[in-house]
């Protein structure tokens, strides 16, 4: 929707969109509403953030003086990663320096003790990482099982010092609980269980700023035959940070979607992310339930289509389409 809003309300929503708690939510949500221009083009603008407003001040407040983020993740952004591994394998150190949340890091083990969300960049869309609990064999919390089965990706976050103990005993742990990971983009050695929850994953290799690094992280590629797509890190420094969010969105397996109203410049600051595969109706459906009883056509420009061809529903999108709905 084009709103002729100045940057200052962009930057409004750009806090909003990586927002994790209900106040900062909040905070945003209301500097949007008062820096929004007001006129006959922004009334349904205002009507829905006034919604958005009036619904997080009825959310119930947690109990007095308490802290920390609930073990129930409210779902947020184009995809939801879960952090697992072994104690002291970096994965806290990652979430803090990639995203605004700030999880307990020390350099002792079992430091993170409830699940952390944050909100790390990508572009122009933003993905929810969840920083778990470690997995060790002597005790898991069970709670955490449920927050992995309900992810759409995995991080398997390994020192490189113990990568190879560290793989072992988390894969078995989850294996214990139903779960399997699966890594993206490489063939599957097994075959699928049935019950069994699967979750597509990526190795994330922390230490790489480490003496020998390179070396070592070639002697775990050996041993582990390539078997997992791996990305070396070396945070809070940011080595491989760029390549990591890359990773993470092709994993996914997401495509972001720009609309346009008849007339109107395209809206290439808010994407809407799909699932590959998504077709005009389910873009329809995203934006609003009606617009797809009452769709009649699309005008597409980008990958999928000739520049402003006429489709129907059932067209499936590319990533980076912009696509401009009619109504009947």
């Amino acid at each position: 929707m084009t709103t002729n809003a100045g940057p200052e309300y962009r930057e409004a929503e750009a806090r909003f969109r990586v927002a994790v708690t209900p106040q900062e939510k909040l905070a945003a949500l209301e500097e949007m509403l008062r820096l929004v221009p007001k006129h006959k083009g922004t009334e349904k603008l205002c009507a829905d953030l006034k919604s958005r407003i009036s619904r997080l001040k009825q959310e119930p407040k947690g109990k007095a003086g308490a802290k920390g983020a609930s073990h129930k993740i409210v779902r947020e952004g184009a995809g939801q990663v879960v952090l697992v591994g072994p104690p002291n394998s970096g994965k806290s150190t990652l979430v803090a320096s990639l995203t605004h949340a700030r999880p307990e890091v020390a350099p002792y083990p079992m430091t993170t003790l409830k699940a952390t969300p944050g909100m790390m960049p990508f572009e122009d869309v933003a993905f929810q990482l969840v920083d778990l609990p470690p997995l060790c064999r002597e005790h898991v919390e069970p709670w955490v099982y449920d927050v992995v089965r309900g992810a759409d990706l995995a991080w398997l976050v390994l020192s490189l010092e113990d990568a190879l103990s560290g793989l072992d005993d988390t894969l078995d742990i989850l294996r214990s609980k139903a779960i399997g990971l699966l890594p993206r983009g490489r063939p599957e050695r097994e075959e699928r269980r049935p019950g069994w929850i699967y979750l597509p994953a990526l190795m994330v290799v922390t230490g790489m700023d480490l003496p020998g690094a390179a070396a070592d992280l070639e002697v775990l590629d050996e041993l582990t035959e390539g078997a997992w797509p791996r990305v070396p890190v070396a945070p809070p420094e940011g080595a491989g940070l760029e390549e990591l969010a890359r990773a993470t969105f092709e994993a996914l397996d997401i495509i972001r979607v720009y609309s346009k109203e008849p007339g109107k410049d395209a809206d290439m600051a808010r994407p809407f992310t799909l699932s590959r595969g998504a077709t005009v109706a389910d873009l329809a459906g995203r934006i609003h339930k009606d617009i797809v009883a009452e769709l009649k056509h699309a005008r597409v420009w980008g990958p999928s289509a000739h520049d402003g061809q006429s489709v129907k529903g059932g067209h499936v999108l590319m990533e980076g389409d912009v696509v401009e709905l009619h109504r009947q």
